[in-house]
C-alpha cells in the first residue's frame, strides 16, 4: 500500500467519524462554543470546525453556519469587554502574546476613533485577527451598537459564505478527497 492510499484511507475514516459527529446532535453546540472560545483568547482559525462538521454533512453547512455566528459574537463581545475594562492589563499582556506592542495598537487609536466599526466588520471577514480588533474596539470607544452591528454583519458573511461553498460543492470536494468521484488529485 503506498502512502497516498494510506492518507486516503485515513482521510475516509476522519470523514466519517465527522459525519457522525454530524449527525449526533452536537455539532452545532461545539461549533458554537468553539467560535466563543476563537473569538475571545483561544488562538484558530475561527471556522475549524464548521468546514470539517460542514463538508461531513452538507444539508447543515448552514445551521452551523448560524451556531458559528452567534458563538463568534459572543466571543468577540468578550473580547471587546476585555478592551473596555482591562486594556491596561489583560488586553495588553494578550496582544503581547500574539507579538502586538501598545506602541503599534496606540498608533491604531485614530483609526478606531474614526473608522471603528469598519475595521471590525473587515476583520471579521478576512483572516485578520479579529479578537484583536475587538479588543482595540473596546479600548478605543467604538460604540456597543455599531461594534455589534459590525460583527454580526462581518462573521454572518463569512461563515454563511463558506456554508453556501461547503453546502452546495461540499459532496464533490468529499469526493474528490476520497479518490473515488470525478478525477481523483
Amino acid at each position: 500500500m503506498t502512502s497516498h492510499e494510506v492518507a486516503r484511507g485515513r482521510l475516509r475514516r476522519l470523514i466519517g467519524v465527522l459525519h457522525d459527529w454530524a449527525e449526533s446532535g452536537w455539532a452545532g453546540t461545539a461549533t458554537g462554543a468553539w467560535g466563543v472560545m476563537q473569538g475571545s483568547v483561544v488562538p484558530g482559525p475561527s471556522d475549524a470546525l464548521l468546514v470539517p462538521l460542514g463538508l461531513a454533512d452538507p444539508p447543515r453547512a448552514f445551521r452551523l453556519a448560524l451556531w458559528a455566528t452567534a458563538g463568534s459574537t459572543v466571543g468577540a463581545l468578550i473580547a471587546f469587554a476585555i478592551g473596555a475594562l482591562a486594556f491596561d492589563t489583560v488586553g495588553q499582556w494578550m496582544l503581547g502574546v500574539v507579538g502586538v506592542g501598545a506602541a503599534k495598537v496606540e498608533a491604531q487609536r485614530t483609526r478606531f476613533e474614526s473608522h471603528g466599526a469598519w475595521l471590525v466588520a473587515l476583520s471579521a471577514v478576512s483572516p485578520l485577527p479579529t479578537k484583536i480588533v475587538c479588543m482595540a474596539a473596546g479600548a478605543f470607544g467604538v460604540p456597543i451598537p455599531a461594534f455589534v452591528v459590525a460583527i454580526v454583519a462581518g462573521r454572518a458573511v463569512r461563515f454563511l459564505g463558506i456554508a453556501a461553498i461547503v453546502r452546495f460543492a461540499g459532496e464533490w470536494i468529499v469526493r474528490r478527497l476520497r479518490g473515488d468521484g470525478g478525477t481523483a488529485g
